[in-house]
């Protein structure tokens, strides 16, 4: 079953294991790795989609 939740949470996985790849080939500097994942892992879609899947809240990475 999809939902728009399901949905950002694949989309971010698949976007941290991306930056991963890249960062793999050396392509991008330990910091803008970092940068990048957090910018995934901590956007509103994806917190406000854990927030509701696991029916309580997400704590925030950074802010």
């Amino acid at each position: 079953m999809n939902s728009p939740d399901h949905d950002a949470l694949f989309r971010a996985v698949v976007d941290a294991r991306r930056i991963l790849s890249e960062d793999q080939m050396g392509s991008l500097d330990p910091v803008e790795t970092l940068r990048r994942l957090r910018a995934v892992l901590d956007g509103d879609e994806l917190v406000h989609a854990l927030d509701r899947l696991n029916r309580q809240q997400v704590f925030r990475l950074e802010r």
